[in-house]
């Protein structure tokens, strides 16, 4: 079996929050229309007809809101019931400004930063894959293509292989009934010792290591992945489960594009109800990931600066998930950066507007002035 489909997408997030965006387009799906598709999901493509684009996240017109709209959770009101991986990893870098991208439209010039990371990352995934033109009709010919990329990985593995770039990945961490989506850059699989390792590549413009406040969000972003990825070895996600977060019924007949490259690969499922028993019956034979390693290349020489391992933490990560989650079931505000790390704020394109940064210094000026009235009396 080869590689997997990709859909191509138009989102590109900045480096400092994450090197991958994996947009499944649904809701955007039209009938008929044609989608490029590398044989592995490919999440972080520039959109190099544009130098410059108007970009704002929310998922509805933020022109058209109603009161209504404002009383619905974040999850609901900024995203279509479901979360990528990056919308955790934005969120643990600054939470206001993840909300800010949401609501405050601003102009994106191309960043040559941006477009180097993606080179780099588009250059490693066409070392082992081809291009394939498909048509989707559906979302649940979208959602089809995930599950193919990722059973061609384990395939893949199963056969031999040795290497898998771009691998969907899905799950419902901690029973927190939140259907989280990401793509995890690579997976490398040991056929002796039947061993499975999961890297992230990440990018860098200077030759310099990052600091602790960018390694801790490295750090949530593979470990969310290994408990996706594991979940699933481990037969904790149901299809059910899938088809009620993205509203995709399990029955509907693929399209007559994705139908014949089953066909072609010698897949008989011709809807999610059989591909997905088909895929998590293939996955479950596998182990769960082994190590977790962070690779920092230096952009312009492709030099590798560091290998960094990641220990992974089962009740931290709960921790950290369950935290994140209530903002998004609106049992808490957003917050924003700590006093130490308002260096975050010198780069932020909306400081100027940030509440969050005003009540902070409104705060520090209040404390200064009982200070001076205390040392006066």
């Amino acid at each position: 079996m080869s590689a997997p489909l990709r859909v191509e997408t138009n989102i590109h997030d900045d480096d400092l929050w994450s090197d991958e965006d994996d947009l499944l387009l649904l809701e955007t799906c039209t009938e008929n229309s044609e989608v490029n598709c590398l044989e592995q999901p490919e999440t972080h493509p520039s959109d190099s007809s544009t130098a410059a684009s108007v970009k704002s996240k929310n998922t509805a017109d933020t022109n058209n809101t109603t009161s209504s709209d404002h009383e619905l959770p974040p999850l609901q009101r900024y995203r279509p019931n479901y979360l990528w991986v990056s919308d955790l990893t934005n969120q643990k870098w600054c939470e206001q400004k993840m909300v800010y991208s949401f609501t405050v439209p601003v102009l994106v010039e191309e960043n040559p930063t941006m477009t180097a990371g993606s080179t780099l990352h588009l250059a490693r995934e066409l070392a082992v894959h081809d291009v394939v033109r498909v048509q989707i009709t559906s979302n649940e010919d979208i959602f089809a293509i995930k599950l193919m990329n990722l059973l061609t990985a384990i395939v893949g593995f199963l056969n031999g292989l040795t290497v898998a770039r771009e691998v969907p990945i899905f799950g419902t961490p901690f029973d927190e009934d939140v259907l989280v989506i990401g793509v995890i850059d690579e997976l490398r699989f040991d056929p002796e010792s039947y061993i499975i390792d999961l890297l992230e590549l990440k990018t860098r413009k200077m030759k310099s290591l990052p600091k602790e406040s960018q390694l801790s969000q490295h750090r949530l972003q593979v470990m969310v992945y290994k408990k996706l990825f594991d979940d699933l070895v481990k037969g904790k996600l149901s299809k059910e489960t899938v088809a009620r977060h993205l509203k995709l019924s399990l029955e509907k007949q693929f399209g007559e594009s994705i139908s014949k490259h089953l066909e072609d690969k010698l897949i008989t499922s011709k809807n999610l109800n059989n591909l997905f028993d088909f895929v998590f019956m293939k996955i479950q034979a596998m182990t769960c990931v082994s190590q977790v390693i962070i690779e920092y290349v230096h952009q312009d020489s492709h030099e590798t600066m560091l290998h960094k391992e990641v220990f992974y933490d089962d009740d931290e990560l709960r921790t950290q998930f369950v935290q994140l989650l209530k903002f998004w079931k609106g049992e808490r505000k957003p917050v924003g950066v700590d006093i130490e790390e308002s260096y975050k704020c010198q780069c932020c394109e909306f400081a100027d507007i940030c509440e969050w940064r005003a009540q902070k210094a409104e705060e520090h000026a209040l404390r200064r002035t009982q200070q001076q009235n205390k040392a006066v009396s």
